[in-house]
């Protein structure tokens, strides 16, 4: 009878757990974009300030912390013959299996855009990817406060139901 208690109590506690991981996917969904936005604006920022090139650029980002965007590690921060910085941006960011499908081709398009055009036509671009970027955040925001609760009362629920047929 008390291995039969014990997994019952365990089948719950794996019901909630996987609530709580769905719930905390969402979030992590809304850190990513306001990481993207971040970013943006750092990219704006050397710019504007030094009118950088795509290396500069990366370096700056190298050295911000960004812990949901791990692909800017994989940057170039110099000119190599054999490299190319947008193919590299976009492996990158592909290599992340993480990311949600707006969120990999917000980015996949920002790495496209860096270093293509003047001044005034990049600031312009970025300035439309950060609105896209916090179109996103209240999209994923509101997401996160319409399905989270949800995710958690089902893993529980479940967990409760599964537990429940043991008995």
């Amino acid at each position: 009878m008390f291995i039969r208690a014990m997994s019952v109590v365990l089948i719950i506690l794996c019901g909630a757990c996987c609530g709580l991981n769905s719930s905390e996917n969402l979030r992590k969904r809304t850190e990513i974009c306001r990481e993207i936005e971040k970013m943006l604006r750092i990219c704006e920022f050397s710019i504007k300030s030094c009118e950088a090139d795509v290396y500069g650029i990366a370096s700056r980002l190298k050295a911000s912390d960004f812990r949901m965007l791990p692909f800017l590690s994989e940057l170039p921060e110099s000119y190599e013959q054999c490299r190319d910085f947008h193919g590299k941006w976009k492996a990158s960011v592909l290599k992340c299996r993480y990311f949600a499908l707006e969120e990999r081709e917000l980015l996949i398009e920002i790495g496209e855009t860096l270093g293509t055009s003047d001044t005034d036509g990049q600031l312009k671009a970025l300035e439309l990817y950060r609105e896209r970027a916090n179109a996103l955040y209240e999209q994923r925001s509101a997401e996160y406060v319409a399905k989270g609760r949800l995710y958690r009362s089902l893993g529980l629920l479940a967990g409760l139901t599964v537990g429940i047929i043991v008995i």
